[in-house]
């Protein structure tokens, strides 16, 4: 059964849901409903059975004329059963062959009592000398009460008939929005990620909202991945090309040292291209990254490891009031791999290399000859690498140190008034 619930549509289950919820309810209001029905005519007919007592007292005569005008009442009172007594309980008259009982304890308000094996409701009224009781048989009150009760019964019973498909009309049409988004779902092709906008209740809204995010994320990782498909073809294209070239002419030169050199060539060839390859990998891998700047991370380690492995003095580094840095400790050393060996390449063998960590601020410079201002502002596009470049490379590196700092959420500055420099500042 709960498996079934599980795999029912949201139509059936509304439903299922409405009817449960609705019958209990009527149910609940029509159980309230008769009884308060019952109680308040069983009270109404209590007070019809005082004023019929009242009528009789009041066309009560002499003792000389009393049994007379008690055997005349009036006909507009229902036929009702009454004794009257003296005050000593002698009886003086009665409707009925078998006389309603005299009370000792008279109450202001009606009683039950039995008589024959009969339920019957009595009211009194008496003064110092008389006491006239005034009985109805709960058949007839029981009768009348069922009859009432019974109609309002089906009352609500047919009211809730004509409610039920109702509601389940509502809750077809109040399902029509998700429907009009399945039926345009279904005639998309499946290369269109455009967003929805169809007009929906304020409730599905979300839904449609975040399915236009899941489109832009799926569009932008199509995107990225063509782009990388893209870049990488062409990016290796030149390489591998020059590879051929290369083994090609060891395999058809007759000199020694025409093959050793072109042979040299081939592996400066391969090392490029895995060089490029690796780049591209990590590229591609930050794309698609995403980091927990909550970690805090030791600026200063990250640096003076880097400068390790670049070869460099910890003399380069330069610290003053450092700030925590928060994020990825690996995406970080890389960052600062990636600036070093630009620096390295770029900026001249005799040239000095500095590191300085200030505050939330870290500042990679050095004293080469530094890059022209059109080249400047295009330095960070993939791929790009200024014309007449003699070092090799790929042009991803500096593309790989603006998504890592994208992803730490920093800011990137480049400048060129005196060698070149490059400035990562994290937010607070």
């Amino acid at each position: 059964m709960k498996s079934w619930l599980q795999s029912a549509s949201l139509a059936t289950r509304l439903t299922l849901l409405v009817l449960l919820l609705t019958s209990l309810t009527w149910a609940a209001f029509s159980a309230v409903l008769l009884y308060e029905t019952h109680d308040e005519i069983s009270e109404l007919l209590d007070k019809q059975l005082y004023v019929y007592t009242d009528l009789l007292w009041q066309s009560l005569g002499d003792d000389d004329d009393l049994q007379f005008d008690l055997r005349r009442k009036p006909d507009h009172l229902p036929r009702v059963a009454f004794s009257l007594y003296n005050k000593d309980g002698k009886l003086l008259v009665s409707s009925n062959e078998h006389p309603l009982p005299f009370q000792t304890q008279p109450e202001k308000k009606t009683r039950t009592i039995t008589l024959d094996g009969n339920h019957w409701e009595i009211a009194i009224r008496q003064d110092k000398e008389r006491q006239l009781v005034v009985g109805e048989p709960h058949q007839k009150r029981d009768k009348l009460i069922d009859e009432i009760v019974g109609y309002v019964g089906m009352t609500a019973g047919l009211a809730f008939a004509i409610l039920l498909p109702l509601l389940l009309l509502a809750i077809r049409h109040g399902l029509l929005p998700l429907k009009a988004v399945d039926a345009e779902l279904a005639r998309r092709a499946p290369d269109n990620l455009e967003a929805l906008t169809l007009p929906v209740p304020r409730e599905i809204a979300p839904l449609r909202d975040r399915l236009n995010t899941l489109f832009a994320q799926v569009n932008d990782t199509l995107e990225k991945e063509r782009r990388f498909t893209a870049d990488a073809a062409h990016e290796l294209r030149t390489p591998l090309a020059g590879l051929r070239v290369q083994i090609e002419l060891a395999q058809g030169s007759p000199r020694p040292e025409a093959r050793e050199k072109a042979l040299k060539q081939a592996l400066l060839g391969v090392d490029r291209s895995t060089h490029l390859v690796a780049q591209l990998l990590e590229l591609a891998r930050l794309d698609y990254a995403t980091v927990k700047t909550g970690l805090s991370i030791d600026m200063v380690q990250l640096a003076r490891q880097a400068l390790q492995d670049a070869g460099l003095p910890q003399s380069c580094l330069h610290t003053g009031n450092v700030w925590t840095w928060h994020g990825h400790a690996g995406l970080l050393a890389l960052l600062l791999r990636n600036l070093l060996d630009n620096a390295k390449r770029y900026a001249g063998e005799n040239a000095a290399i500095t590191i300085k960590i200030n505050q939330n601020a870290i500042s990679i410079s050095d004293n080469g000859p530094g890059v022209p201002p059109e080249v400047l502002v295009r330095l960070g596009e993939r791929f790009y690498r200024p014309p007449g470049q003699s070092q090799t490379g790929a042009g991803l590196g500096l593309s790989i140190v603006h998504r890592i700092a994208e992803l730490h959420q920093a800011s990137i500055t480049l400048a060129s008034d005196q060698g070149f420099q490059v400035t990562i500042r994290q937010e607070k």
